[in-house]
């Protein structure tokens, strides 16, 4: 079976501005922005007692189906993660006919940024406020953190669903 890890760090953001200023001024390139949404299916509790997450993505025009794994310890947040783009229209189809349903589901305002080897994303999320996340390898991440100044006490340990439904993965 083919495996593959996400690492990631979420930080509070306090300046989005500040931050967005400092991407631009470090050659970071903005690759897409606007509304995303999330939605996790399961059937029952079938792929949430095996500590798994499947969600279905919509953002820049594009939908990706992405199955997550619990969390692994590690110096940021490292996860198996596969995931594939899909016809979101057709894959919401073939998961209803499975018998899978939305169990939860989100929206956020995201910028997503190259900034070297790293994706960078700065979030928005109604109640919650702004968040930064950094995605690459363990180096990149940590490139990218010292980068734009952030600091061990700006991490988020808590994931958006944790923080929206309380739910522990």
């Amino acid at each position: 079976m083919m495996r593959t890890f996400e690492i990631e760090q979420k930080y509070r953001l306090k300046d989005p501005k500040k931050v967005r200023a400092l991407l631009r001024k470090l050659g970071a390139r903005k690759v897409a922005g606007g509304i995303e949404i999330n939605e996790f299916f399961d059937r029952g509790k079938e792929l949430s007692v095996k500590r798994f997450a499947m969600r279905l993505r919509q953002f820049a025009g594009k939908a990706v189906l992405t199955l997550k794994g619990a969390r692994i310890k590690s110096c940021f947040t490292k996860r198996m993660e596969v995931e594939t783009p899909v016809d979101y229209r057709l894959l919401k189809t073939i998961l209803g006919l499975a018998g899978f349903k939305v169990v939860m589901c989100y929206k956020k305002n995201r910028e997503l940024y190259k900034l070297g080897k790293a994706a960078v994303t700065v979030d928005f999320l109604k109640k919650f406020g702004w968040f930064l996340e950094i995605e690459g390898t363990s180096r990149s991440i940590g490139r990218a953190e010292r980068q734009l100044g952030l600091l061990p006490e700006d991490r988020e340990g808590h994931s958006y669903l944790h923080m929206l439904f309380n739910w522990k993965h």
